[in-house]
């Protein structure tokens, strides 16, 4: 199980962030001495990541070329894919698994370049941020806090209380956040440790279900660890929240599959072996689903 936990934290995905035209100066103003007009920046990220972090690189890189001097690194910028506004505060892996066709199987041949997977993605600006967007008027402190609430969420829905994280000393809240940043595995597990209850003790689960078809939403269902003495299996979740795209009496009749941290998984597999060995570095277990008609699409 460790070894499927230590390829989750080290997945890693390869962006390529085109800039909005319309923030550019023209190419005769581009600054003496600059190279030649940089219209886009190609990084390699975290899958266990938040898009946003990646800002104020991605933003310097631009700065010598844009009409307007950069005031805030972080406040107004938000990124797009195909004219779609993405939500910074989902992991990334999560966030590509959703809205990138989310079939593993396809998903080298439409986001490829030179043989590599690349997730090709705009970079904007402007005073009014798309509804979905969540303004960062506080820059990397708002999304340390955003990330502690998702965990303060994950440890009730768990151990029915979210006292465990909430007695955390202010040194703890920064040292598990600094294990993200400096993507510091061990560090980040025995923090982890101590709000993840045993297996025997769990609750509920945290599970995300993230959809891209018809419209992009999130759906949140209560995971019950076991129901009725047996444990709940991701079918019987799946089954519930969408019965007209999961069969629970035939996995084989089923319209859809599911996909987290960038790989199928099983269906038929209990949540709880699959939060162990897939949850995000946010305490979710996010799940992407893809219609399995997508594969020929």
């Amino acid at each position: 199980m460790s070894e499927i936990r230590d390829l989750t934290w080290f997945g890693s995905l390869n962006l390529t962030i085109s800039i909005d035209p319309e923030l550019l100066l023209a190419s005769s103003n581009v600054p003496q001495g600059s190279s030649a007009k940089l219209t886009s920046v190609s990084i390699r990220v975290p899958r266990e990541s938040y898009l946003v972090l990646y800002l104020p690189y991605i933003v310097g890189r631009f700065e010598p070329q844009l009409r307007n001097n950069v005031v805030d690194y972080y406040n107004g910028w938000w990124f797009e894919m195909e004219g779609v506004p993405i939500s910074w505060n989902y992991p990334i892996g999560a966030l590509f698994d959703s809205l990138t066709g989310l079939n593993p199987a396809i998903r080298s041949t439409q986001f490829c370049d030179n043989s590599l997977n690349v997730w090709n993605l705009t970079l904007r600006h402007g005073t009014h941020l798309p509804s979905s967007v969540i303004p960062l008027r506080a820059g990397s402190e708002q999304i340390r806090e955003m990330w502690m609430h998702q965990w303060k969420q994950a440890c009730f829905v768990m151990n029915g209380s979210s006292k465990l994280i909430m007695s955390f000393s202010k040194s703890d809240t920064l040292a598990f956040w600094d294990a993200i940043v400096r993507r510091d595995l061990g560090k980040f597990n025995l923090i982890r440790q101590r709000i993840v209850p045993e297996a025997s003790s769990m609750k509920s689960l945290p599970l995300r279900l993230h959809l891209s078809l018809p419209d992009i939403r999130l759906v949140e269902p209560v995971c019950n660890t076991y129901d009725n003495g047996k444990e709940t299996l991701l079918s019987d979740v799946l089954g519930q929240e969408f019965p007209e795209w999961f069969n629970i009496s035939s996995v084989s009749a089923s319209l859809a599959k599911a996909v987290a941290q960038g790989i199928d998984i099983p269906v038929e597999a209990p949540v709880l072996a699959l939060y162990l060995q897939l949850a995000s570095f946010d305490g979710f277990l996010h799940v992407s689903l893809c219609l399995e008609g997508q594969r020929e699409s």
